[in-house]
């Protein structure tokens, strides 16, 4: 059994480990994926060894809540009463009044226990699971700030006490987290709504009356209504009613479509406006969007190698953090003898020093890019994708399917047999190439009928063979100058008929080329047609080079010949004929025919067609970009804030309270999560 659960709590990839290891420990857990960017763990498991109770305990025992709706109110309310409690605490020393620093000892202790009480259980699990997060790094300084102001309370050590600090760590920890999570939800709305749609309902007509049922429920031949604003969850045929549908979510196309009966609609699409009856067509697992659902949940699962990176450097340096706050409280108090100095010095240290704007910086700023990118009806299928785009210095385009429309017409024929139009039709049934499929049509619509053929087989990239018969490419000297595509029908090698074809260039190929070269990258047309054709294409759209006569099976050497040039390359293709190629590429686009994506390959799946390509490329760069400045912000604010906290610059009168260490701690998560939400806020041409 598979479910999917909503969490909440996680607020590092640490975090996100550490159910990871708990639940693969338990019996019946065959496997576990978390994605602390969504909020959202998914477990495989053996229902008769374990029950989805168990796992949810599993994961509120490590610290975590299993949500069944959107919560917040608990939190809201806890962290403003730390908040308050910090602000009176500080107020009382600056105004002593009678029992004045016992109230502040009783608000501290609230506080920490309460507000506390979150990071112990994180950092208690975490470390049980030998995983090393933020929350030990809280708890070490909360603890020794409270612990410290308390015994100096109690008089068994000299020093004032300062319960302010404690206090003011978790409000600017929890404070910082709250307004994480809440960007964060903000940043992940969309992708959010479409991973969802899954337990969404819809109304359902039954003997002429409504009734709701779950998605997941609803069979082939059901009809649902949809009102103006609903998401249409399934695909479907309109059986009655008008109505203009939004299909942005899924092709990034702004403007709306008139449906009427007998029209197609794609689950994810929206009713703007109007009322529809839709047939179902296909099972929601069957659908366009949980296709692309499936796609998305798996493109998450995948880390870039740069986060695998940054998650090991995470790790180990929780630990070296430690380290350093031990060696500075010893170090000042050798050097002071004073235990206040040293305790304010190692806690500032602890505190300034969580890793938590390292451990966001590339998951955040990845699925942000991959829902903007999904919003504009661009699918990455392979996050690590990301870290390509900057590298590509030249892009290869397949031609037919994807630079042109794809839809072949026979402009001119020569039949030399009675048979040959019936003999044609009936072999060319045997493929969905572009061109059998306008050979089929020509000769159907000129009355051919199918016969009884033996032994028919699609010859990848070849044609068709059926026993004696073979339909392939035509190979003459005299083919007219218009004529893109001949295709000869042989039996035993003598030629029987000839079908002359032609297809368009699509409308914006020459504006994508000519965006591609504004990139600073060399375009390449690479087509298996002849010369004269490919010469002529690659002339009309401004290609830099083009290489004609390429069977299939060389698009992949023609590829790698490129690469050992020094080139990194990008291909762009139909994804089924030019797999290997693309395979081969660094870096892979496939353009989907229809709405069956799950043949395409390629690392992006160009779902609104090769048109979106530049924005592809400039919005890959941008979140290549954003993981850089995030991971290097992280970096250097530790570099530097290590140092003042730990008091190297003290005697110039630059130091670091523990408090304050925390509120610059909390502000550098919001600066990353901030900075990567600017990803949503820009255009595609930025």
């Amino acid at each position: 059994m598979r479910r999917t659960l909503k969490v909440e709590g996680m607020t590092c990839v640490n975090c996100a480990r550490t159910i990871e290891i708990a639940l693969k420990r338990k019996e019946g857990v065959r496997d576990v994926e978390v994605s602390f960017e969504l909020g959202r763990v998914k477990v495989d498991f053996d229902e008769n060894k374990v029950s989805e109770e168990d796992i949810a305990r599993t994961i509120e025992e490590l610290g975590y809540r299993v949500l069944e709706e959107e919560g917040g109110k608990a939190e809201s309310y806890l962290l403003l009463f730390s908040g308050l409690s910090a602000l009176l605490i500080t107020a009382l020393m600056f105004y002593p009044v009678p029992y004045g620093l016992y109230v502040q000892f009783l608000l501290s202790t609230l506080v920490q226990v309460f507000g506390g009480w979150k990071f112990y259980k994180g950092a208690y699990n975490s470390l049980r699971n030998g995983v090393a997060g933020m929350d030990v790094l809280v708890s070490l300084g909360t603890t020794g700030a409270y612990v410290y102001s308390l015994l100096t309370l109690l008089g068994f050590i000299p020093g004032s006490p300062f319960f302010e600090t404690n206090t003011f760590l978790i409000t600017f920890v929890r404070g910082g987290r709250f307004i994480e999570e809440r960007a964060k939800k903000r940043a992940l709305r969309l992708l959010k709504s479409m991973l969802t749609a899954q337990h969404s309902e819809v109304s359902v007509l039954e003997d002429g009356n409504e009734v709701r049922k779950n998605v997941r429920e609803l069979m082939r031949g059901e009809v649902i209504v949809c009102r103006p604003g609903d998401l249409i969850p399934i695909d479907g045929v309109v059986v009655k009613g008008r109505g203009y549908v939004s299909e942005a979510v899924l092709t990034g196309e702004p403007e709306p479509i008139l449906k009427e009966p007998g029209d197609r609609v794609i689950s994810g699409s929206i009713l703007e406006d109007g009322l529809l009856e839709i047939r179902v067509e296909a099972s929601y697992e069957s659908s366009y969007l949980s296709k692309i659902n499936r796609m998305v949940e798996s493109a998450l699962s995948e880390k870039p190698r740069i986060q695998r990176i940054a998650d090991t450097v995470s790790h180990y340096f929780v630990q070296a953090v430690v380290v350093v706050s031990a060696a500075t409280f010893f170090l000042w108090v050798k050097l002071t003898g004073s235990m206040e100095m040293a305790v304010q010095f190692s806690l500032a240290v602890l505190v300034i020093s969580c890793p938590c704007a390292m451990g966001i910086a590339t998951p955040l700023a990845v699925v942000v890019g991959i829902s903007k990118a999904l919003s504009r009806g661009i699918l990455i299928k392979k996050p690590s994708s990301l870290e390509v785009f900057p590298l590509i210095n030249a892009i290869v385009f397949d031609k037919t399917g994807t630079l042109t429309e794809g839809r072949f017409q026979v402009v001119r024929y020569e039949l030399r047999s009675s048979e040959a139009l019936d003999i044609a039709y009936s072999m060319e049934s045997f493929s969905n190439h572009p061109i059998a499929k306008a050979i089929r049509d020509f000769a159907k619509k000129n009355g051919a009928r199918k016969v009884e053929l033996v032994g028919c087989r699609e010859v990848l990239g070849r044609g068709v063979e059926c026993g004696e018969y073979f339909i392939g490419e035509y190979e003459d000297e005299n083919i007219p100058e218009d004529v893109w595509k001949a295709v000869a029908l042989r039996r035993n090698g003598e030629v029987l008929a000839v079908f002359y074809l032609k297809d368009t260039l699509r409308q914006e190929a020459k504006f994508v080329v000519s965006e591609m070269k504004k990139l600073g990258l060399t375009t390449i047309l690479l087509s298996g047609d002849r010369t004269e054709t490919t010469k002529f294409v690659a002339k009309e759209l401004g290609f830099d080079s083009f290489f004609a006569e390429v069977k299939p099976e060389e698009k992949k050497e023609m590829i790698k010949g490129l690469q050992e040039e020094g080139l990194r390359v990008a291909m762009v293709g139909d994804g089924v004929n030019d797999a290997p190629a693309l395979a081969q590429s660094d870096l892979s686009f496939a353009v989907p025919h229809g709405v069956d994506i799950t043949k395409q390959v390629g690392d992006v799946v160009l779902l609104s067609g090769v048109a979106k390509l530049p924005e592809s490329f400039r919005l890959g760069k941008k979140v290549n970009s954003k993981i850089k400045q995030n991971l290097v912000w992280a970096f250097l604010y530790n570099v530097v804030g290590i140092p003042v906290a730990a008091g190297l610059f003290y005697k110039y009168g630059v130091y670091l309270k523990p408090e304050l260490a925390g509120l610059l701690m909390a502000l550098s998560s919001v600066s990353v999560v901030a900075n990567t939400i600017l990803l949503q806020a820009g255009s595609g041409r930025d």
